[in-house]
């Protein structure tokens, strides 16, 4: 699992404005558009910067479970009673399967949220492609725009001045042309990718979710099978003693090894 602290967002910058050739409805509805991806680029990357943060805190709780337990399963302290020592040698079996649930839950996070989340970050590369595309043919067009108005401000009815006004006037009706469809398909092309980005990002997340119900829930089971049971029925243990009865029974249980040694 690798991740580049230092990876930037493709969108940087919104769409310049196409005045006169568009309306300022048209360069406002793209700029609306590019803005919605912008959020949802910088979102999406910050997703996989949290999302791999929380997978290291969950190893390094797990490194720091097994040390803790490996530690004690080697102390002089599960020497006291064979059965001290047996709920230490539980304990320390618990932290090895959660720590195989935790590579795994690692691997499946990968797997079906990461790399997806990875994959549709590197689209918005194609994205900043059009866009820059857009600019490039902007930047052609206001060029013979204003190449033209400078020719039909002059005075000049000369045979050479008329052509050259003429050539102008076709390519900037080209390059108007071309600019004028560019924006029309990124009009309809954006809005249609925010919205399949949704469609793609819904199985990640529900596989997120019950990736974590699965490792929280076997984890919680694990740690309860280790919790003593003070009552003598044929019933699970009780949870609902109190803190105090709790510890006083905790205190007693001591006591009475200490007292046999």
């Amino acid at each position: 699992m690798t991740w580049n602290p230092r990876k930037k967002c493709f969108l940087t910058q919104r769409p310049t404005s196409a005045h006169p050739l568009l309306t300022p409805a048209e360069d406002r509805d793209l700029d609306v558009a590019v803005q919605q991806l912008i959020h949802v680029e910088s979102s999406t990357l910050k997703l996989m910067k949290q999302t791999k943060l929380y997978l290291e805190a969950i190893c390094n709780l797990d490194k720091a479970d097994q040390k803790l337990t490996t530690n004690l399963s080697t102390s002089g302290l599960v020497y006291l009673s064979d059965n001290f020592r047996q709920i230490v040698e539980d304990y320390h079996s618990v932290t090895n399967q959660v720590g195989k649930a935790v590579q795994e839950m690692v691997n499946l996070t990968q797997k079906t949220f990461l790399e997806p989340l990875k994959k549709l970050r590197d689209k918005f590369s194609l994205v900043a492609e059009a866009l820059v595309k857009r600019e490039e043919l902007l930047t052609v067009w206001k060029t013979s725009y204003n190449r033209l108005k400078k020719l039909q401000e002059k005075k000049d009815k000369t045979a050479n001045h008329v052509a050259k006004l003429e050539r102008e006037k076709r390519a900037e009706d080209i390059a108007a042309k071309e600019l004028k469809a560019v924006h029309l398909k990124l009009l309809s092309d954006f809005p249609w990718f925010l919205e399949k980005r949704l469609e793609y990002v819904k199985p990640s997340v529900h596989a997120l979710i019950m990736i974590q119900l699965d490792y929280y829930g076997n984890t919680t089971k694990l740690f309860t099978q280790l919790m003593p049971a003070f009552d003598n029925s044929s019933s699970p243990a009780s949870f609902a003693i109190s803190d105090e009865d709790y510890n006083a029974k905790i205190q007693k249980q001591y006591y009475n090894i200490i007292n046999k040694q």
